[in-house]
């Protein structure tokens, strides 16, 4: 039994397999919207890691809401609470928004700790974000996509 126990300590220590990530460490977010057949709706999928350990964050609690940084207070979109989906450390939430451009996703946070997130994000086929399908071709859509 001790061996077992001192083995499990080794794999944690090399970081073979994942360790919850702790209540105070610093949240790390990754975040991909995709446009869905509605206009202006996208889902969102968010990835969450403890910043310096890299452990997903699991049972999170926090809501996603968007303001453009260029008309600050003029365009918000209400938050919306993030959704559980599927591994640990992985959320969704669907938003909508007002209109194209660049809009900072807010992530508030309840639990395991209050914080906010911003993420920075294009919407519309600007540079970095597809544009959603409306079976037309831009010239300035081709090229290489994220």
């Amino acid at each position: 039994m001790k061996d077992l126990l001192s083995m499990m300590l080794v794999m944690a220590a090399l970081g073979l397999f994942p360790m919850p990530a702790a209540a105070g460490e610093r949240k790390a977010a990754e975040v991909k919207c995709a446009p869905t057949d509605q206009k202006l709706v996208y889902d969102c999928v968010i990835t969450l890691k403890a910043k310096k350990s890299g452990a997903p964050i699991a049972d999170a609690e926090f809501t996603v809401g968007a303001d453009m940084p260029s008309m600050p207070g003029a365009h918000n979109v209400r938050p919306v609470p993030a959704e559980a989906h599927g591994m640990a450390g992985i959320y969704r939430a669907r938003i909508e928004i007002e209109m194209t451009g660049e809009w900072a996703l807010k992530l508030d946070f309840t639990k395991p700790s209050r914080d906010r997130l911003i993420k920075k994000l294009h919407f519309g086929g600007m540079a970095g974000q597809e544009a959603p399908r409306s079976g037309m071709s831009h010239g300035a859509h081709k090229g290489k996509r994220k």
